[in-house]
């Protein structure tokens, strides 16, 4: 796993000053900022010989050194920080929703660094990120087409990894309709996206879902919200998986009596 670049960090550090007062936040502000809500792992988070920063904060700090963000006219030098330019602004609306996805859905720190490589790569194209839903109906955005397409690779993905009507959790084996029965278990299956997945202006619907297919996983709740919560990505996935099946606690095939 590489550091992380300075490219990776543009949208992220134009994201937190669009949230401070003024466009304005200070370096120390945003090296805090921007740790917290990307969970910096592996040589990122490494100290730096003879130093108090890590490599992701001094990367941060590069943004300032290097004028990173004043060369690229997205922001200006102010005081001990940076202020977001309106060409700043500007740029950001355009991948706003993408990055209220990345940076608020608990992905795994590897795959939110590269899926910003991919969106920097887009330039001025749109890109619509594809959220997960957690059950049916159950997604808050404004964006109509981000639901909409949300929803439908949701159901594309329920009918691929269903076989003989049945649909588990990859992860332990839970199966809802088994344990609860129809009645009560029915549509409960949750679909994962274990990477970022989006629809980038060139490509049509049925592209980005013959893709995102190999990117989805049918999970229960339980498991779903572990997988969140200890930020397990794509490189780690199948340990996991494998951990669960090997000693799940509890004979989750069978109904509660």
């Amino acid at each position: 796993m590489s550091e992380i670049t300075e490219k990776q960090l543009v949208l992220p550090a134009l994201y937190m000053m669009a949230k401070s007062d003024n466009g304005f936040i200070s370096t120390s502000d945003l090296i805090s900022q921007l740790t917290t809500v990307m969970h910096p792992t592996g040589i990122d988070a490494q100290i730096l010989a003879k130093r108090k920063d890590t490599h992701f904060s001094q990367k941060v700090r590069n943004l300032k050194s290097h004028d990173t963000l004043v060369k690229l006219e997205y922001a200006t030098d102010y005081e001990n920080g940076f202020k977001l330019t309106q060409k700043g602004y500007e740029y950001l609306d355009l991948h706003k929703e993408a990055i209220d996805y990345l940076l608020q859905d608990e992905f795994n720190y590897e795959d939110v660094k590269t899926a910003f490589d991919d969106i920097s790569s887009s330039g001025k194209n749109k890109v619509l990120p594809i959220k997960e839903v957690i059950s049916e109906g159950r997604l808050v955005t404004r964006n109509v087409q981000v639901r909409e397409r949300s929803t439908r690779l949701r159901d594309i993905a329920i009918e691929h990894f269903t076989c003989n009507g049945v649909i588990s959790c990859h992860c332990c084996g839970f199966n809802f309709p088994i344990f609860y029965g129809l009645k009560y278990g029915k549509n409960c299956i949750e679909i994962h996206h274990v990477k970022p997945i989006f629809q980038y202006e060139e490509n049509t619907f049925e592209q980005v879902v013959e893709n995102a297919l190999e990117n989805l996983l049918p999970v229960c709740p339980n498991c779903h919200r572990v997988i969140h919560k200890n930020h397990i990505g794509s490189e780690s996935m199948s340990l996991f998986i494998n951990e669960m099946k090997t000693h799940t606690p509890l004979n989750l095939s069978q109904p509660a009596r």
